[in-house]
C-alpha cells in the first residue's frame, strides 16, 4: 500500500473506559499516526473538536452518562463544525438492531464491533484513508462551493477507471440534484443501474423523481427497494417525503410507524410520528411518539422544546378524550414542562408556558390546588407583558382558564384579545384555532373551500375523501363546530358502507370532544344531538348483528 501521510494525521479516541482508550491509543500510534487525542466522554471530545479538526475520530457507542456515541456522530454531521467531515468509526459491543440502525442514519464511515484487532483496524483505516487521498482534490473544491470543478473532477476520476468511480458517480448524481441539473443526474443513476442494482442509486433515482414531481415513478423505485431491502431506512424517508407532497397523512403516519418500529432510536422519525399522529388526532400514538421523542432528546442536538410542549398538550388533549387512556403519561408531562426551563434557558414567555401547561396537566392529575397555583402564578408573570410574542401563551391562558373551570374568565380573554388583534390578520389566524368560527379572511377563505370540496365528495358518495377533507381543516380549526360535524357526517355514512372499529373510535372521539366545546345554545347543537343519535342507533344495530 502507498504511504498514506499517517504521521501528518491526527486521530481522536472518544471511550469512557481508560483501558481501551489506552489499548486503541497504542494501536493507532503503531500504525504510525502522528497525534493521537483521548476524550472520556462525548461532551469532552466536542469541546476538542471544537479546538482542532481530526482526520480520524473512533467513537465508542455506548459512553455512559451523557452523550452517547450517536448522539456526537449526529452532532458533527449535522452542525458547523471543523469535523463535520472527519473519518469517524463508530465503535460498539453491542448488536442489537436498534442500535446499529440508528448508528447508520447519520452514515459513520465504518462500523467496528468489539473487540478491535490491530490487524482489523489497520485494514479499514487504509481503506477509508485511501479513498479520502484519491478524493482529496473533489472534497476540497465541494467545500470551497466550487461544484463545478467537483463535477469535473468526479468526471475525470469515473473516465479514468478509478477504484473509487462508483463513489464519484455518487458524488455526480448528489451535485447534479443540488443544482438541479435533473437530467443529468438521472443519467448517471440509470447509467449505474444498468450495470448493477446499487441501492443509493436506486434512491437517488427516488430523488431525482420527486424533484421532476414524478410521484408515480417515485412510488415505484420506493416499492423496489423497500421489496429487496424493508430495513433502508433512507428509504422510508423518501416515502414520508411522497406522502407529504400528497398531502396524505394517514399514509404519512404509516410509514413513520414502520420506519420508527425498525429503528426506535432515532429521535427525528419520532419527533415526526408524534407531529402527524397529533395532526391525525391519534392522541394514543402522538403521545407515545413524543414521550419517547423527549426521552431520546436528553444530551441530543435535535431536542427542542416545541416537542417537549406538544407532549404536554397532546396529554392534556388526549385527557379530554380519555382520561384512562392519558393517565400513563400525565406524570412525565408535568416532570416535562417543569423542565422547559432548565433543558432549553430561561426566559419569561417560557416559564409563563411550562406554568400555563402545567396547572393543566394537574388538573388531569386531579390536584386542583396545584393547578390554581400554577395558575396564578403564570397570571402573575402575564401582567405588564407587552411582547408580541406574548399572544401564543395569551392562548394558552384561555385555553388554561376553560380546562380549570373559568368558562366565563376565560371568554372574557378572548374577547380581549379579539378585540385588541382586530385587522390583524397574521393575529387572527392564531387565534382561530379558539374559536367555532375563524376571524381571519384566510381562515374563513379556507373552511369555503373545504366545505364545498368536501361536500362535493360527500354528494357523490365518496365518503372517505368527503371525510378527509374537513379533518384537514380541522388540524388547523380544532374548535369549528361546523367542520367537525360534516366530518362526523361523513364519517357515519362511511359506517354504513362498511363497519370498522377504527372508524367507529374515531367518531367515537371526535363526539366527546364535540360536548366538551359545544354549548345547547349553539346553532348547530340539534344537529348535533341528531347525528349521536343516528351515530348511537348504528352502534346498537352492528352489535345486534354481530350477536344475531
Amino acid at each position: 500500500m502507498a504511504d498514506l501521510g499517517y504521521y501528518k494525521m491526527h486521530a481522536l479516541i472518544i471511550d469512557d473506559f481508560e483501558n481501551f482508550r489506552g489499548t486503541l491509543y497504542k494501536m493507532l500510534m503503531d500504525l504510525g499516526i502522528g497525534n493521537v487525542d483521548s476524550a472520556a466522554s462525548g461532551e469532552e471530545a466536542l469541546r476538542f473538536c471544537k479546538a482542532r479538526s481530526y482526520d480520524i475520530i473512533l467513537c465508542d457507542n455506548n459512553l455512559g452518562k451523557g452523550k452517547s456515541g450517536q448522539q456526537v456522530l449526529e452532532q458533527l454531521r449535522s452542525t458547523d463544525n471543523t469535523c463535520s467531515d472527519s473519518l469517524f468509526i463508530l465503535v460498539s459491543a453491542e448488536s442489537s438492531k436498534g442500535t446499529i440502525m440508528a448508528a447508520y442514519d447519520y452514515e459513520p464511515d465504518a462500523y467496528l464491533a468489539k473487540p478491535i484487532t490491530p490487524k482489523a483496524l489497520d485494514q479499514r483505516l487504509g481503506r477509508l484513508i485511501e479513498q479520502r487521498v484519491e478524493l482529496k482534490a473533489i472534497h476540497a473544491a465541494q467545500k470551497s462551493g466550487d461544484d463545478q470543478l467537483a463535477i469535473n473532477l468526479c468526471k475525470d476520476l469515473v473516465d479514468s477507471g478509478s477504484r473509487y468511480a462508483n463513489v464519484c458517480q455518487k458524488l455526480l448524481g448528489q451535485l447534479f440534484l443540488k443544482n438541479n441539473n435533473l437530467a443529468a443526474a438521472e443519467s448517471v443513476y440509470r447509467t449505474v443501474l444498468d450495470n448493477r442494482e446499487l441501492e443509493w442509486a436506486q434512491l437517488g433515482m427516488v430523488k431525482t423523481k420527486l424533484a421532476q414531481n414524478d410521484l408515480l415513478g417515485a412510488q415505484q423505485w420506493l416499492e423496489n427497494i423497500l421489496q429487496a431491502n424493508p430495513l433502508c431506512m433512507k428509504a422510508y424517508d423518501l416515502q414520508a417525503e411522497l406522502f407529504k407532497l400528497q398531502n396524505d397523512y394517514e399514509g404519512l403516519q404509516g410509514i413513520l410507524q414502520k420506519a420508527t418500529d425498525i429503528s426506535p432510536l432515532s429521535i427525528l422519525r419520532q419527533q415526526a410520528l408524534g407531529d402527524v399522529a397529533q395532526q391525525n388526532n391519534d392522541l394514543v400514538t402522538a403521545a407515545n411518539a413524543l414521550k419517547r421523542a423527549v426521552k431520546l432528546g436528553e444530551n441530543s442536538c435535535f431536542d427542542n422544546p416545541s416537542v417537549h410542549s406538544l407532549f404536554a398538550q397532546t396529554t392534556i388533549d388526549l385527557y379530554s378524550i380519555d382520561k384512562e387512556l392519558a393517565k400513563p403519561f400525565v406524570r412525565e408531562a408535568i416532570v416535562c414542562v417543569n423542565n422547559l426551563e432548565e433543558n432549553f434557558g430561561k426566559s419569561n414567555l417560557r416559564k409563563i408556558e411550562s406554568l400555563l401547561l402545567e396547572s393543566q396537566l394537574q388538573v388531569c392529575a386531579g390536584d386542583q390546588r396545584r393547578a390554581q397555583d400554577a395558575l396564578a402564578s403564570a397570571q402573575s408573570s402575564l401582567v405588564g407583558n407587552e411582547d408580541e410574542n406574548a399572544l401564543s401563551v395569551q392562548i394558552e391562558l384561555v385555553r388554561t382558564l376553560r380546562l380549570i373551570g373559568k368558562a366565563d374568565e376565560a371568554q372574557q380573554l378572548l374577547e380581549d384579545l379579539l378585540h385588541r388583534y382586530a385587522g390583524k390578520e397574521e393575529h387572527l389566524q392564531h387565534l382561530d384555532v379558539l374559536l367555532d368560527e375563524p376571524r381571519s379572511e384566510k381562515n374563513k377563505l379556507m373552511v369555503a373551500e373545504i366545505n364545498k370540496k368536501g361536500i362535493t365528495f360527500y354528494n357523490a358518495k365518496d365518503f372517505t375523501a368527503a371525510a378527509d377533507a374537513f379533518k384537514t381543516a380541522l388540524q388547523k380549526l380544532p374548535n369549528h363546530i361546523g367542520l367537525r360535524l360534516n366530518y362526523v357526517q361523513a364519517m357515519i355514512d362511511k359506517l354504513r358502507t362498511h363497519f370498522d372499529a377504527g372508524t367507529s373510535e374515531k367518531v367515537q372521539q371526535t363526539f366527546t370532544k364535540t360536548n366538551a366545546i359545544i354549548s345547547q345554545q349553539h346553532p348547530q347543537f340539534q344537529r348535533y344531538r341528531q347525528l349521536s343519535d343516528v351515530y348511537t342507533a348504528l352502534i346498537k344495530a352492528y352489535e345486534k348483528n354481530k350477536r344475531g
